[in-house]
């Protein structure tokens, strides 16, 4: 904890220990509640387990640990909406204890300091199956209400059933999860035996409503093809819209196409936009309320702006075709996107006789969507050279926000191309853009620490 009151004199105001068994990686903020959540072993349950440490901050000087809370498996992720925190995990059985114990205790362990010390099975009542999924893992979420100090008992639900994705508005949570296919297979020992194998090609998608830590589930449904994370998925005007690639982009006999679907409040299909840049795959994707932008890849960057004011007739308004991709969209102002990825160029293999495509320096592009019909590419810049890459292109936390002065940054680590297929490290750090409609994109701060004869990062 550092006292930060004068800038230039920054002093330590104290340490907060942790214990060795625990690997913090998220940390969230409530009021004067501090939680740190990750993952540690616990022996006395003798599992690993998803922990959230709540420490009174109200003195900034000496926190003080007022609960611990767990659920054993691994996390998924976090949200805090209306006061309540929520855990979302997957928990896997040790379906190996079936060959030494006939009867062993396979339910997903939970653990909650405001209710007891012990680390305990959760109860039968509060286990279900999802309907329609053949995963053998468990999908457990807790949710603890933050009010009064979170000192009252959390709620651990338990189906059973695998999530991947994760997406949560104010008022529901929705999982999904790839279907999973029966197929029969003979081993070498010859004995027939049946395995339920991913199939790519569907997701199944559940959904919650959510009133503090009570949980209603409210059923699934299906959609064709795959999920690629949380910003391919939305809820608006209580409908839920979700982006899907099906296929691969590698089968050239059964091309991949890129479907958006829009379901109702209780998952019903009312609405579609169906095969979108045949051969390519999504890389990014953000819904702005009544519009939904979506960028796919292969060769060019098409990026597709949709109308989705009407959820029964969605529609493709726009499209814009550029080298390169976005893999994180990031909304400027209602007729402005943020586009942060790759340049890329094309190549020839003479073995193959084929063109080919590969990634060049990053790249961060000011997309002006004013004339839907009509997006363009307002402004551009190119970041580093190949190998270059920033972690806020898989993870939106990662990126730094100055509404006051309009600016926008990012960690980055810089590499230039070498020899060959050698990339050579260049230095590490942050880069911070003004970023605005009218001047696009303007470089202010590259606080970068310069290659220090190191060959890579560290």
């Amino acid at each position: 904890v550092v006292d930060a009151n004068n800038p230039q004199d920054l002093k330590l105001a104290t340490t907060i220990k942790q214990k060795e068994s625990q690997y913090i990686t998220k940390l969230a903020l409530y009021d004067q509640l501090l939680i740190a959540i990750g993952e540690e072993y616990i022996e006395q349950a003798g599992t690993s387990m998803s922990t959230a440490t709540f420490y009174d901050i109200s003195n900034p000087k000496n926190p003080k640990v007022i609960r611990e809370v767990a659920q054993e498996g691994s996390l998924q992720d976090i949200r805090i909406t209306n006061d309540t925190l929520y855990l979302i995990g997957n928990m896997h059985p040790n379906y190996w204890m079936l060959r030494e114990d006939s009867k062993p205790d396979l339910k997903p362990k939970t653990y909650d300091s405001v209710v007891s010390k012990e680390y305990k099975s959760l109860a039968i009542d509060k286990i279900s199956i999802l309907p329609n999924t053949m995963d053998g893992s468990y999908s457990l979420i807790t949710a603890i209400d933050l009010k009064n100090d979170a000192k009252t008992s959390a709620s651990t639900k338990g189906y059973l059933g695998g999530s991947s994705g994760l997406y949560m508005s104010e008022d529901a949570l929705y999982l999904t999860t790839p279907k999973y296919d029966d197929k029969q297979i003979t081993p070498m020992g010859g004995i027939k035996d049946r395995i339920w194998m991913p199939q790519s090609n569907d997701t199944q998608v559940f959904k919650w409503d959510l009133d503090g830590t009570v949980l209603k589930f409210v059923g699934t449904s299906e959609v064709k093809g795959s999920v690629l994370n949380q910003y391919s998925m939305d809820e608006y005007d209580g409908k839920f819209r979700i982006v899907t690639t099906e296929g691969n982009t590698w089968d050239e006999k059964n091309i991949s196409r890129n479907h958006l679907f829009i379901l109702d409040e209780n998952l019903k299909e009312i609405g579609a936009v169906k095969d979108m840049a045949p051969g390519e795959k999504v890389y990014s994707a953000r819904f702005m309320g009544e519009k939904a932008y979506v960028v796919t890849f292969k060769q060019v960057d098409p990026l597709f702006v949709i109308d989705v004011a009407n959820p029964r007739k969605p529609k493709v308004l726009g499209e814009l075709k550029i080298p390169g991709y976005s893999n994180y969209l990031h909304p400027l102002d209602d007729t402005h996107l943020i586009g942060i990825g790759y340049d890329t160029e094309e190549r020839y293999d003479a073995y193959t006789k084929r063109n080919f495509t590969v990634s060049t320096n990053m790249k961060m592009s000011l997309f002006d969507v004013t004339d839907f019909k009509n997006p363009k590419e307002q402004s551009t810049v190119k970041i580093g050279g190949k190998g270059s890459y920033s972690d806020v292109q898989y993870n939106p936390k990662a990126l730094f926000r100055n509404k006051d002065y309009h600016y926008f940054g990012f960690p980055v680590v810089l590499y230039e191309e070498g020899k060959g297929d050698e990339i050579v490290y260049q230095g590490q750090g942050a880069q911070i853009y003004e970023i605005t409609a009218e001047k696009g994109i303007v470089l202010k701060g590259n606080i970068i620490n310069g290659k220090t004869n190191e060959q890579y990062e560290n």
